[in-house]
């Protein structure tokens, strides 16, 4: 039985001195502290509660799980815990779930500011890596940010960028939205530069823009190609205006949203973005 963070935070409290209400302790974990010693049980009116033993809980803790820092194991979220610092202070890197692979990925066409180092530009079909836990070393002094939706229109957008003739690729940053959490969240307010999305062109990809975008970037701007109407009655699909028409009655008034959303409703078609692939 592995102990949860938010049960290690229990157990910190008792460590530090602090009475529980009995109730609060799972049972299994309760027998294991008294037969271990490091606890007793106090009547408090009606019911019982819980006090550690002055010095005894940590080390147990310890012996029984592995964990060899409570304090740092009780604040181990998903967002601030990785291998490495489970190994340290469990013992056990693979002692809660862990993302490894939870961050961003970044494309940039010219070199780039990272942890000290100039990263070259990423490469067509390229793209770096930047994980949850090294968020905070990222320093983006390019003007502008372009939120992509999907992998395909990352890692190729050169094949792209003629249908935006005002874009200066040497002055964007390319983020892929897949990975966008809170941390991202929070380095975005800290953002002063220009946002821009490239959406898929159609209901479902303007909600996105609405509630995930304009929440963290109220001053985002959608990619929107001159002849987009044109594009979407050649090469948009019926199909999927029809699976997403519902979703039109609810979007908010944005000058952005309603250019697209006029273009979609002309022709009664959407279009995804990687058709801007080819």
């Amino acid at each position: 039985m592995r102990l949860s963070p938010s049960q290690a935070g229990l157990l910190a409290q008792l460590a530090r001195g602090k009475s529980l209400a009995k109730s609060r302790i799972p049972k299994a974990i309760l027998e294991r502290l008294q037969d271990g010693g490091v606890v007793r049980l106090e009547r408090s009116g009606s019911s019982y509660i819980v006090r550690g033993i002055q010095g005894k809980l940590p080390a147990f803790v310890e012996h029984e799980w592995g964990i060899r820092d409570l304090n740092r194991y009780a604040e181990s979220g998903p967002e601030n815990r990785s291998r490495a610092s489970l190994a340290e202070i469990a013992g056990d890197s693979k002692a809660l779930p862990n993302h490894p692979m939870e961050g961003l990925y970044l494309r940039y066409f010219r070199e780039f500011p990272f942890k000290g180092q100039i990263l070259s530009p990423t490469p067509l079909g390229c793209a770096t890596f930047v994980s949850i836990h090294e968020l905070s070393h990222l320093e983006v002094k390019n003007r502008l940010l372009i939120g992509i939706e999907n992998p395909a229109c990352l890692l190729n957008f050169e094949k792209a960028v003629h249908y935006f003739p005002e874009l200066h690729l040497d002055s964007a940053v390319l983020i892929l939205r897949w990975c966008w959490g809170s941390r991202w969240k929070q380095w975005l307010q800290h953002w002063n530069g220009d946002f821009a999305y490239f959406p898929d062109y159609d209901p479902a990809g303007l909600k996105i823009f609405a509630t995930e975008i304009l929440t963290e970037a109220s001053n985002a701007r959608l990619l929107i190609p001159p002849q987009l109407g044109s594009h979407i009655e050649e090469r948009g699909s019926r199909k999927l205006f029809l699976h997403q028409e519902l979703m039109l009655s609810s979007l908010p008034r944005h000058s952005d949203i309603d250019l697209v959303k006029q273009y979609i409703m002309a022709s009664r078609k959407a279009l995804e973005q990687e058709a801007l692939l080819y």
